[in-house]
């Protein structure tokens, strides 16, 4: 039988001072570096928006917003018709990051969204890289060690990767490091209160749920591997463990239910929630060939990389030799810590290749592990690709325990690591500029061009909406939901106005040679418009565009000659603008 743990020293208020202080100075390093990365962003904070490979800074802006907004009018912030009206949209289902909309309200008040957007996206990686670091300090002692795994957790080419899609929601990375170091006092160490530390998990799960509910599925998974993994390794250790597990467990979904209960609901049952599979399961699949070859996102780069599955913002997973070696090496050099380390991320590194292997872009038709949670509620619609971020978490422990204590060519190897993963310069911005239509006030707004998922642009009408003070409601949207017709959404269908507005451009263009073919019916197009609740028609020419055409479609479907407005025109369906 094993002897009791012995009590831990008491800490000096000096020494507690003392903890605090130096992850200030981490803050304060990582808030340098972030700031550093995004400097672009610097001197015009409300006029650009950090992220350039999607139209997702756009989305995250919208829903920042509309959180302030909700919070000052009293409205639902988590189900809203202001798009895709008059079904509305699910808030849990996209990415709405609700926590943080509360959180960063007082920037979007003051500052405006594309400021609170930017101040979230030069957080995320601090308070990532902070967690980080204090999670390692029952593991790696020294300090300037865990200081050096939480900035390489902070600035991995996983969060790369996700700063430049412009996915707040990711990097935000938080949980996985606060996870791990409640695992480390629940399986490791002396688990004297389990209903507290059950309640704490409880509590990190719910914040969670309120970020992004596809990390908080991630969390919940390799936390159980994680505890399956300990459990293979010290089976005496977990069955005399397993009475206080039980309570910690109760105690952990007591808090989650009660602060978490609503938005499991909106999950599972709520309103316009999608009602079948999002995306091919191969759709977040990681690739391969990421492991060994870094994206131009990345400082060093030993020779280009090839095609890859997924796009930029999901090609995170570089790993590279200086990493593979250090794995190698620090397995039997660097004890326990570095073979639990290791094989949990192993683990995950082998589920984010997704239900079949992908080499340089092309699918082998091997089999892979992540068939068998294709079949599971809730983690079948996990991208696997995302588990990538619980595998730069175990590199990042097994650079602070081969840097903290080994021996000396394997802490050689982790510095090699270190910087093997530094980030390019290369960080991109899109501008957030948009006209304001104050004069909609209390319409429902049809928009031409229409609202798409398209990388660039797509989204560009919901920032007039913002502009605007969300004065008006959108029949279309950029999200992920359904309605009566369609079980799963990621915009809004076509209607017959929008078939016509497309058919008018292409008979005026490209296909000017088609004129003769019969034209859309302008009457069957108004009725689509007044079934959505329509009541104004909003035409925005892009630049260097003839909107002529157009034009003369929406007079012919609104019986409207319009009305010029902010470089715009305006054509009322059933109700007059206010002036």
């Amino acid at each position: 039988m094993s002897a009791p743990p012995l009590p831990a020293p008491a800490r000096t208020e000096a020494a507690v001072r003392g903890g605090r202080a130096w992850l200030g100075l981490a803050a304060l390093l990582y808030l340098a570096i972030s700031l550093l990365l995004q400097r672009r962003v610097l001197g015009d904070f409300d006029g650009s928006a950090i992220g350039r490979l999607s139209t997702d800074p756009t989305g995250f802006t919208w829903w920042l917003a509309h959180t302030a907004h909700a919070l000052t009018t009293g409205t639902n912030p988590l189900v809203t018709d202001l798009q895709h009206y008059p079904v509305g949209v699910n808030a849990l289902w996209n990415t709405a990051v609700p926590l943080l909309g509360v959180l960063l309200a007082p920037i979007t008040f003051t500052a405006g969204p594309a400021a609170a957007f930017n101040t979230g996206m030069v957080l995320g990686p601090v308070v990532s890289g902070v967690a980080a670091a204090a999670a390692l300090g029952g593991i790696v002692r020294s300090r300037a060690e865990r200081v050096t795994a939480g900035g390489l957790y902070a600035f991995s080419p996983f969060v790369l990767a996700h700063l430049q899609s412009g996915h707040l929601n990711l990097v935000w990375a938080v949980l996985p490091p606060v996870l791990l170091a409640l695992a480390h006092r629940l399986f490791v160490r002396d688990l004297r209160r389990p209903w507290l530390l059950g309640a704490l998990t409880g509590l990190a799960l719910a914040l969670q749920a309120w970020l992004y509910t596809q990390t908080l599925a991630v969390g919940v998974l390799m936390l159980v591997v994680l505890a399956l993994v300990l459990a293979v390794r010290y089976p005496h250790r977990a069955a005399a463990r397993l009475p206080a597990l039980l309570k910690a467990g109760f105690a952990c979904l007591v808090v989650f239910a009660v602060l978490a209960g609503y938005a499991l609901y909106l999950v599972l049952a709520g309103p316009a929630r999608p009602r079948g599979p999002l995306r091919s399961p191969e759709y977040g699949s990681a690739d391969l060939a990421n492991t060994l070859l870094p994206t131009w996102l990345t400082a060093i780069r030993p020779v280009p990389a090839p095609e890859m599955q997924g796009n930029l913002g999901e090609q995170g997973g570089y790993l590279g030799v200086a990493v593979l070696l250090l794995i190698v090496l620090a397995v039997p050099a660097c004890g326990t810590a570095a073979r639990v380390a290791a094989v949990t991320g192993g683990v995950a590194w082998l589920l984010a290749l997704g239900p079949q292997l992908f080499v340089a872009a092309e699918p082998t038709g091997v089999p892979l592990p992540w068939r068998v949670v294709l079949g599971v509620p809730l983690l079948g619609e996990i991208e696997p690709v995302r588990l990538q971020g619980v595998v730069t978490l175990a590199v990042a422990v097994l650079v602070g325990l081969a840097l903290d204590r080994f021996p000396r060519p394997v802490a050689l190897v982790a510095i090699l690591a270190v910087v093997s993963w530094l980030p390019a310069d290369a960080q991109r911005t899109t501008a957030t500029a948009a006209p304001a239509f104050p004069q909609l006030a209390g319409q429902v707004v049809e928009t031409w061009p229409r609202i798409t998922s398209d990388w660039y642009g797509g989204a560009d009408p919901l920032r007039a909406q913002i502009a605007s003070g969300f004065g008006y409601r959108l029949t279309g949207g950029y999200f992920l939901g359904s309605d009566a017709d369609h079980p799963v959404l990621i915009e809004s269908p076509w209607n017959r106005y929008q078939a016509g507005a497309a058919w008018s451009e292409l008979v005026a263009g490209p296909w000017r040679g088609f004129g003769h073919l019969p034209a859309p019916d302008a009457d069957a197009a108004a009725r689509d418009l007044r079934a959505t609740g329509t009541t104004v028609v909003l035409v925005v020419p892009p630049p260097g565009h003839d909107p002529s055409p157009v034009l003369d479609w929406t007079r012919r479907v609104t019986g409207s000659a319009g009305v010029p407005l902010e470089g715009a025109w305006v054509f009322p369906l059933a109700a007059t603008l206010q002036r």
